[in-house]
């Protein structure tokens, strides 16, 4: 029992769990982009995806360790399960694998240029700006950033994309908030000045729930203009439910932090789908 606990806990070091849905969700925006499985492309977004999110994970691993050991986190470093060196080194290795992979299925040198670019920001997120109020930004660029990569590869224009900006970003930076506020009072007591720190009680979760709502608001906006009457009716059912997150962020001492983190990702969730599908084209 204890070797598997062990085990399990080796396997920590790269964020299985959230490696394994991030990887899942770029699979299912290639195939709302066209890019289905018998598309030898759709396996390879999977696999470039998965070693990104391993390399950004193992590096984060690598970057808290002090962090991890002062606070006497079961984490793999500070246990010594696995040296800050081998992190390193899998992080470094893991991410080379995705630019050779990218290389390897031809996938174009601008897939590659915004694969270096996402990568990039998890990297910079880890060791830099996770501490910080800019901790945001890496999660406003990084996420719409998956599906513009995909449809890039889909050959969408490049103009039709960019309102996986304008909605996904807002809507990134709103996920990210919520899953900071209930680590909130452990990051201000190990002396951490996220963006969830800094904004407080109650500022944080009525940024978040606005962001939730702006995106929402410019994902239906958009779709409503090109006539998708389809998709509009998601947006729409998106807009209403950040509007509840709104009015029960404004009760914030009411309602679970971990209540509310899972409705703004459930309500982004829902938006980001018409936003992916309108860039698609479909």
């Amino acid at each position: 029992m204890r070797a598997a606990v062990a085990r399990w806990t080796v396997v920590e070091l790269l964020h299985p769990i959230p490696s394994l849905l991030t990887t899942l969700a770029a699979l299912g925006f290639a195939w709302i982009f066209g890019i289905g499985p018998r598309d030898r492309r759709f396996w390879w977004i999977g696999a470039v995806m998965l070693l990104v999110q391993f390399s950004i994970s193992a590096l984060n691993e690598w970057a808290d360790a002090d962090l991890d050991r002062r606070a006497r986190r079961q984490r793999p470093i500070p246990l010594g399960l696995v040296s800050r060196g081998a992190a390193l080194a899998i992080a470094v290795v893991a991410a080379v694998g995705a630019f050779l992979l990218c290389v390897l299925a031809d996938l174009g040198p601008f897939a590659l240029l915004l694969v270096g670019i996402g990568t990039a920001c998890g990297w910079a997120y880890d060791l830099r700006l996770k501490a910080t109020p800019l901790s945001v930004v890496p999660f406003a660029i990084a996420f719409p950033l998956m599906p513009f990569w995909i449809g890039a590869l889909a050959a969408r224009p490049l103009s039709s994309l960019v309102i996986l900006f304008l909605g996904g970003s807002p809507l990134a930076a709103a996920i990210h908030l919520a899953d900071a506020i209930p680590d909130r009072d452990a990051d201000r007591a190990a002396g951490l000045r996220t963006l969830a720190v800094a904004l407080g009680t109650p500022r944080a979760e009525l940024a978040a729930a606005g962001l939730l709502l702006l995106g929402s608001l410019v994902s239906t906006i958009l779709v409503i203009r090109r006539g998708q009457s389809s998709t509009a009716a998601l947006s729409l059912l998106a807009v209403v439910a950040s509007g509840l997150v709104v009015g029960l962020s404004s009760r914030a001492g009411r309602i679970s932090s971990s209540i509310g983190k899972w409705m703004v990702i459930a309500a982004a969730a829902l938006a980001a789908v018409p936003l992916v599908a309108q860039a698609s084209g479909r």
